[in-house]
């Protein structure tokens, strides 16, 4: 039997197919820029990548065109093969401490959390109904992005303003990517062979966050009600002055939508050097001595720095400190220049074991009081893990 992990986000998916009882993909799929004229499907099945151009119209659409390929390609020859399916849903609000089988309540709840989760849970959302039509006899699983991190006491997930606002609208720190920061701690305690009291985990990729992480359990976490929250981000300004949004408001004449849209989509490293968001034009720019790229860089890589050790203080200390996804995965200088700044949390970062990419390796020194680890993250594992528990 076979299970099917569906990982959509606003305007793309990864679908992967795992047979039960084995890490290994049998093959992956992704979809990217769907609502596109210049949508792009790959995937790699038989130690080849493939690529279809298409337009996709949403994300049911692309969906149809893989399960095509999913025939045409015989992984499947019948639905039948399909025993579940795993989904990765954004925003489950306080409503979903773990991973869930999928009923009419669990939709409906899914479908509550769109107003604070309006880019993702709309297309988490379809991919499930999808499904249901598709692979009707099959088990559906929702794992969610911000179970991981209900754990929180509310000290750390309430804000200081009037109550009614939690009461009424739910307005209070929710925390994302629970599913990689759940994963990579998980992953921690297999290579030691025992569990860490205390764990940061950095999941720094195109939108990013940190969390820390107590006996197994999130005591805190970078991202609040929205992921705008915190960090500098590719095109999200991170944490930002309240009144400033409000003078810029009245001064722009901006409505709410406006003013997100500036925050979402029009800040943060795009705006810091005014021409891109990809990290790796910025270090080949740094190397030619741009000085806009590198003012761009020091203020991602110092906001990632002040949580570590605002983290370091709620934990009390901290044994193991994380780096996943795609930046620190794969880029060797920006994961250089952090290691060798968290020198005042007594981490001795070993040089000689930096030149890697995308593979688990211990960065830190034997005699280093606080262990740095680079640990690949693999949310669909994690999804498809879940997944083995319910069904």
């Amino acid at each position: 039997m076979k299970i099917i992990v569906l990982n959509a986000w606003s305007s793309s998916l990864k679908f992967s197919v795992f047979q039960k009882n084995d890490s290994e993909e049998i093959v992956s799929w992704v979809v990217k820029r769907i609502w596109d004229e210049k949508g792009v499907l790959e995937y790699k099945f038989s130690w080849e990548k493939r690529i279809i151009n298409q337009n996709f119209t949403d994300h049911t659409e692309s969906l149809n065109q893989v399960v095509e390929v999913l025939f045409s390609e015989k992984i499947i020859a019948d639905i039948s093969e399909i025993e579940s399916i795993g989904h990765r849903v954004v925003h489950g609000g306080s409503f979903f401490s773990d991973s869930v089988i999928i009923d009419k309540n669990v939709e409906s709840r899914i479908e509550e959390c769109i107003e604070i989760a309006p880019l993702h849970n709309p297309a988490n959302l379809a991919c499930i109904k999808w499904a249901e039509e598709v692979f009707n006899e099959s088990k559906q699983v929702a794992v969610f992005d911000t179970a991981f991190h209900q754990t929180m006491p509310a000290t750390n997930f309430m804000y200081a303003i009037p109550k009614k606002y939690y009461e009424k609208y739910w307005v209070r720190k929710y925390g994302f990517h629970g599913i990689s920061h759940k994963y990579v701690s998980e992953r921690l305690t297999q290579i030691l062979a025992k569990q860490e009291e205390r764990v940061i985990s950095c999941h720094i990729w195109n939108w990013a966050s940190l969390s820390a992480i107590k006996d197994w359990k999130c005591l805190n976490t970078s991202m609040w009600f929205t992921p705008v929250d915190w960090l500098v981000m590719w095109t999200r300004s991170g944490w930002i002055w309240p009144w400033v949004i409000t003078f810029l408001q009245e001064k722009e004449n901006l409505s709410p939508a406006q003013l997100r849209d500036v925050l979402n989509n029009h800040s943060g490293v795009l705006w810091l050097t005014g021409k891109t968001w990809d990290l790796k034009d910025i270090e080949d720019w740094i190397a030619e001595w741009n000085k806009d790229y590198e003012f761009a860089l020091e203020m991602y890589i110092s906001r990632i720095v002040r949580f570590l050790w605002g983290y370091i203080a709620d934990l009390g200390w901290v044994d193991s400190i994380i780096f996943t996804a795609w930046v620190l995965e794969n880029s060797i200088n920006i994961r250089k220049i952090i290691a060798t700044r968290l020198a005042f949390c007594w981490v001795v970062f070993d040089e000689s074991k930096n030149d890697v990419r995308w593979e688990e390796t211990l960065l830190s020194t034997p005699d280093s009081k606080v262990k740095l680890y680079l640990i690949p993250t693999n949310e669909e594992l994690l999804i498809k893990n879940e997944v083995e528990k319910l069904v």
